[in-house]
């Protein structure tokens, strides 16, 4: 059984690709109100009222990107948690989303934070979140509704814009180099795009893990793309969030390398 759907012209490559293919969680959304322990992109998180909710340098309050309930998630990516809540917070106020272009790694103007033991007494929990809007300011989040998140199973090649693709694809870059068309048929074919958890991450622009300190932040910890009416990174961008294997092994979530882009 073949695993991928090529065009005629890659047939003679199938063995080198398939080579690379790993497990995904494709990620579909609903846009609806959501429970604090469901896992979502926007609305409210669950977050217990012990401890201190995540803030920029400025004492703005983060607002939540995404939040992950592993228990509800396909038990499909190794080394990912099997239980707990994995949130992603970033700085909605501010222009460039939070990001440090000089450090990925930097979480200033972002957090990534992971719930090992969930409290199921919501009594215990924040309730109200209005906190978080800064009325005066204008808000960049990139996500504009609520949406509840559904997962699938998959599997999935080496994305053509990966960092990694430029070695493990290279006779088949050199082989194509030449035509256009199969260039574009190439990266179009291995896109990697939409909402996913493992697999491969898709970019507008360059890999940011092909140069510094970044090139063990193979795993894909997220993928939020610019799909649908509601969801928009600048102009029809891209966020990615990426882990070593270790720290995902230990549930070290504080070296977590976060990248947008856009066209």
């Amino acid at each position: 059984m073949k695993l991928l759907n090529l065009p005629e012209a890659f047939e003679q490559y199938r063995t080198v690709i398939e080579e690379t293919i790993q497990p995904t969680v494709f990620i579909e959304t609903e846009e609806r109100k959501t429970s604090l322990f469901e896992s979502k992109f926007a609305g409210d998180p669950y977050f217990p009222m012990s401890m201190e909710y995540p803030k920029s340098p400025e004492g703005q309050p983060l607002k939540l990107l995404a939040q992950i309930n592993f228990a509800g998630a396909p038990k499909h990516l190794p080394n990912f948690p099997k239980e707990g809540i994995l949130q992603f917070y970033i700085d909605g106020y501010d222009d460039v989303l939070g990001m440090d272009f000089d450090n990925g790694r930097n979480q200033v103007g972002f957090r990534v934070v992971f719930h090992e033991y969930i409290v199921s007494d919501e009594s215990q929990l924040i309730q109200d979140f209005s906190f978080v809007e800064a009325k005066e300011e204008e808000l960049y989040f990139p996500v504009e509704k609520e949406m509840a998140l559904s997962f699938e199973a998959g599997y999935e090649p080496l994305s053509a814009s990966d960092f990694r693709s430029e070695k493990l694809y290279a006779k088949i870059l050199a082989d194509i180099e030449d035509n256009d068309n199969l260039v574009d048929s190439f990266y179009e074919t291995l896109n990697s795009t939409g909402h996913k958890i493992g697999g491969y991450p898709f970019f507008t622009q360059e890999d940011p893990r092909a140069y510094g300190d970044y090139t063990d932040s193979t795993i894909l910890l997220l993928q939020i793309d610019s799909v649908g009416d509601h969801i928009l990174w600048g102009d029809v961008g891209v966020g990615n969030f990426f882990i070593s294997e270790d720290e995902l092994k230990s549930k070290d979530f504080s070296k977590v390398l976060y990248n947008w882009d856009c066209y």
